[in-house]
């Protein structure tokens, strides 16, 4: 499991978004060719400088929409994404081994708690394990029809998946057994996160700002207040006490109290981000992952290639130059200076 935490949801949100932005994407990449010739304004965001520079890594000609991403280091790590596809690198994404995984379903995450012992979550309730770094991989059973988005794992026994309609499982023994946990909702679940260290303090979020958070280890599940009404599809908490959440519309939302109460930072949130893409109706300026370092430096992916990067707790956010018109969507850290984010079209990207 990445170590600061992995942009790992689902992203065939409500209405298909992924699939649906396929062609857009590969639209936007000829425009940012000079195809089209349509601008990107973005709305009076600074850009950041070459220290925050990205580069594209070569996925060897596997194309497919990539939205789950997890490293372990600088060097290893995996990314799924649609048709049951997971790759493998070991050198830092110089090169990249196919792995067989059994399924077409679209694997959403993907999440490995060492070289070994990874597990992935999809389509119709799929849940897979492996325990030789990949591999192999077998089918967990779920018990349930309906797709999984996000996937996480403390250690080699205890992981949650979360999904469409409220769905939220549960393992104690490493995915022989998953249990449904009463949430209280039939809002999408699109991630749940659990403080590295401390399984004891966890967040869900979904659907019209869904915000689930427990203290006890996840046998209780509490919605919090939140008054902006955005689908949300990432969370990321430092701490027992702050954290933040990304959604639909560029929203941003920061809490200092576990989740108690959110306000909403600056940045897209509150400028939004106009854009200028041939003609194109497109949820404008949604985000899609956010991860923190610390209490100061964050990241955030979203669709046309937003990228943005905070280094005052997410008061003041820069764009970063990602390079591509293409929509990301899963980032992870496997330490603060390795970043690797995955988006449409087999795009990588690393730092």
């Amino acid at each position: 499991m990445g170590k600061y935490g992995n942009g790992k949801g689902a992203r065939t949100t409500w209405g298909g978004k992924i699939r649906n932005r396929i062609l857009p994407g590969l639209m936007a990449c000829a425009m940012a060719a000079g195809i089209f010739g349509a601008g990107l304004s973005l709305g009076g965001v600074p850009v950041a400088g070459a220290a925050d520079r990205w580069q594209f890594a070569d996925s060897l000609g596997v194309g497919n929409p990539f939205d789950g991403v997890d490293f372990i280091s600088a060097n290893e790590g995996w990314v799924s994404g649609a048709s049951g596809v997971i790759i493998h690198t070991t050198d830092g994404g110089k090169t990249w081994v196919p792995l067989n995984t059994g399924t077409t379903h679209w694997i959403h995450s993907v999440d490995f708690v060492d070289q070994k012992h990874g597990w992935a979550a999809g389509n119709n309730g799929l849940i897979l394990a492996t325990d030789d770094g990949g591999k192999s991989w077998s089918t967990q059973e779920t018990g349930i029809p309906f797709d999984l988005y996000s996937v996480t794992f403390s250690d080699r026994q205890n992981g949650w998946a979360s999904g469409f309609a409220g769905t939220l499982l549960h393992t104690t023994d490493g995915g022989a057994h998953w249990a449904k946990v009463s949430t209280d909702t039939a809002q999408w679940i699109m991630r749940v996160t659990f403080l590295k260290g401390d399984p004891s303090h966890g967040w869900a979020v979904g659907q019209e700002g869904l915000v689930l958070s427990t203290t006890d280890g996840g046998n209780t599940w509490k919605k919090q207040n939140n008054s902006v009404r955005k689908d949300l599809y990432g969370v990321s908490f430092i701490d027992q006490n702050r954290g933040w959440v990304v959604g639909t519309h560029g929203i941003i939302e920061y809490t200092s109290n576990g989740g108690q109460s959110w306000v909403i930072q600056n940045g897209p949130g509150r400028g939004p981000l106009t854009w200028s893409v041939a003609g194109m109706e497109r949820e404008s300026n949604d985000l899609h992952t956010v991860v923190f370092l610390n209490d100061k430096v964050g990241y955030v992916t979203g669709v046309l290639g937003i990228f943005m990067k905070t280094v005052d707790g997410g008061n003041h956010w820069t764009l970063i130059k990602s390079g591509t018109h293409l929509d990301l969507y899963g980032m992870t850290f496997p330490d603060p200076s390795h970043g690797w984010v995955v988006g449409v079209g087999g795009m990588i990207l690393h730092s």
